[in-house]
């Protein structure tokens, strides 16, 4: 089951991947994490996070980016492979996923653009 947030933030990208990086639960669960700078000064910071949920016996994997591109920082979260079964219950694994990566970041957030 697939689940996406997007957030608008008040910081940098890089200064929101810092915190990100720093906190000791996401820390653990980063399998790859990436920064770019392009010519205009327009900066992307990417996450792949992984972590296994007991309540539905599956790994989640969560794709984190954030970026300046259009002038604000925008981070978008997806989380996918949190379903089980025939019809893909995940029992709030893939929102709970997004938490984890949203709750460092609160402060800083000044609009939640999307999330389904």
């Amino acid at each position: 089951m697939k689940k996406y947030s997007e957030f608008k933030l008040n910081i940098e990208p890089f200064e929101a991947a810092m915190i990100l990086t720093e906190n000791s639960e996401i820390k653990e669960l980063i399998v790859f994490y990436d920064y770019k700078v392009a010519d205009d000064d327009k900066r992307i910071c990417l996450f792949v996070l992984e972590k296994f949920f007991l309540r539905n016996s599956s790994t989640a994997s969560l794709t984190v980016t954030i970026d300046n591109f259009e002038g604000e920082t925008i981070m978008k979260c997806v989380s996918t492979g949190n379903g089980e079964g025939l019809f893909d219950i995940g029992w709030g694994a893939g929102r709970s996923f997004i938490n984890s990566a949203r709750h460092p970041l609160e402060a800083y957030i000044i609009e939640v653009i999307r999330e389904d």
